[in-house]
């Protein structure tokens, strides 16, 4: 799907890209190859000749940074086929609902491993990297928005700049809007009879219980809620990149 978009290349756009497509010009090999585009001037076309040929080397390199900073933010989620395998799954837990609220727990989800730290016990900026360590992309539910920012503020010395499919946009424009929840129903995913009410509210709740009262269940039930919103991203991912494959594809 990378070598199928040309919103790498500046100047080019939605319109120009889907004009692009219907004349058969479908990837940068296609592009590289003809000798005239319609569209596009001979001056222009060595310039972006150059950076697609660029961007083939990024992808014989396997550079996702290096080409999720060509890509709209927007259209990350075309890098997920590509290094499906060294994707991280990530989903926190607050003790608030603003930014500057403190992680009480984090899970990230790699093709082979589930890492699920604790505020107080085993997170911190250390252990936070160690888990990300090969990690070339992330896939989160409205990470760009709350996530990353608030791990951001709590650990500003790991890094989490790498490119990011958030499903929270990527399932509207694949046509499956609301929460993470209603989506999981739309698609037939079930949890647990124990976590199957919890929300991002009932997650504060559980942590300052917790807290105050040093409630084993509580915080039990907070972890078990935090890995099943984070392992279950792995299904919705797929769902919404076949939709958004066949969709927006070309």
């Amino acid at each position: 799907m990378i070598e199928r978009t040309f919103l790498i290349a500046k100047g080019i756009g939605k319109g120009k890209e889907s004009r692009l497509w219907s004349s058969g010009i479908n990837t940068w090999s296609d592009f590289m190859e003809s000798s005239d585009i319609p569209g596009v001037k001979d001056s222009k076309k060595a310039e972006y000749d150059l950076l697609f040929a660029e961007a083939y080397d990024l992808l014989d390199d396997r550079d996702c940074y290096g080409l999720g900073e060509m890509l709209p933010p927007g259209e990350q989620w075309r890098l997920y086929g590509r290094f499906h395998d060294d994707v991280a799954y990530l989903d926190i837990e607050t003790d608030g609902l603003e930014r500057d609220s403190t992680v009480t727990v984090v899970t990230i989800h790699k093709k082979d491993d589930t890492t699920t730290l604790t505020c107080e016990k085993d997170l911190d900026a250390g252990s936070l990297s160690d888990a990300l360590d090969g990690v070339k992309m992330l896939v989160t539910f409205n990470g760009r928005c709350f996530d990353v920012p608030v791990l951001k503020n709590s650990f500003p010395t790991v890094d989490f700049d790498m490119p990011h499919f958030d499903l929270r946009f990527g399932c509207r424009k694949a046509g499956l809007p609301g929460g993470l929840k209603k989506v999981e129903v739309e698609l037939g995913l079930k949890r647990d009879d124990d976590i199957s009410d919890i929300d991002g509210e009932e997650a504060v709740r559980l942590w300052k219980s917790w807290k105050k009262n040093g409630d084993s269940r509580a915080l039990e039930l907070l972890t078990e809620y935090n890995r099943a919103d984070t392992v279950n991203l792995v299904n919705v991912a797929e769902e919404t990149y076949d939709r958004l494959v066949r969709q927006h594809g070309f």
